[in-house]
């Protein structure tokens, strides 16, 4: 987005701040704003290049890499997990923020997003409501309201640890589990056998720590302490 452009869309939020209170940016306008001032092409391909090892499970409907999952619009209600799983790609102070947006005038929207920085300038990747822009555009369109800020080392060092160092399995031998057990094994074997594979990590209601609300299948490459490969399976939306 050029100067000009930013400019204008600024005067816009400013004006209709300033009217009479019956007057509100309601939500529609916001996304419009939003993503009529998208990051230039090059910020896009630095993301892509960024996130070429990242592929995304959803549930079993959708497999794919992040800004195309995005484009298809299918991320929407799985902000924990995606911006904690994409992060780990990032620059070791791009961050993670969670808290409010202000979607209309009596209306919040508890979420997550990712700033990123790029040649001295600061982007916000909300890959789940389909948005890259400017932070400083993001932050006045919605309002943001943060409670909690984790930054990307944080979360690629407890991903890691997590992945490498995984808690043991709990396992119990009651007529109940084994008949679960059985029942489970019958009608969805495939799914079953594709989880051992799996890291499976839970998150926590804590909103600053590295893992929050997260509830992922994890299957990584890890060398040398870094992040080769990740293939991240969602089975929770909460």
């Amino acid at each position: 987005m050029n100067d000009k452009a930013f400019e204008l869309a600024m005067d816009l939020i400013n004006d209709i701040d300033k009217r009479d209170d019956e007057i509100w940016l309601d939500r529609q306008k916001r996304f419009d704003i939003l993503r009529d001032n998208m990051a230039s092409d090059e910020v896009f391909k630095y993301l892509e290049n960024k996130f070429q090892a990242l592929t995304i499970e959803v549930c079993g409907d959708y497999t794919g890499l992040i800004l195309d999952l995005m484009k298809q619009k299918v991320l929407e209600g799985w902000c924990w997990q995606t911006t904690e799983s994409a992060i780990v790609f990032l620059l070791d102070d791009d961050y993670i923020e969670r808290g409010n947006l202000v979607f209309d005038k009596y209306t919040n929207y508890w979420h997550s997003w990712i700033n990123f920085h790029v040649k001295n300038m600061e982007y916000t990747f909300d890959p789940c409501l389909n948005i890259l822009c400017e932070r400083k555009l993001y932050q006045e369109v919605f309002e943001t309201d943060v409670k909690g800020i984790v930054n990307a080392s944080i979360v690629r060092d407890k991903l890691i640890d997590s992945i490498l160092n995984p808690k043991p399995k709990k396992i119990s031998n009651s007529p109940g589990s084994i008949f679960v057990e059985n029942f489970m094994k019958k009608y969805f074997g495939d799914s079953l056998e594709r989880q051992k594979d799996e890291v499976r990590i839970s998150g926590n209601d804590d909103v600053t720590s590295p893992m929050y609300r997260n509830s992922t299948g994890y299957i990584a490459e890890i060398k040398d302490g870094t992040i080769k490969k990740l293939v991240a399976h969602y089975y929770e939306n909460g």
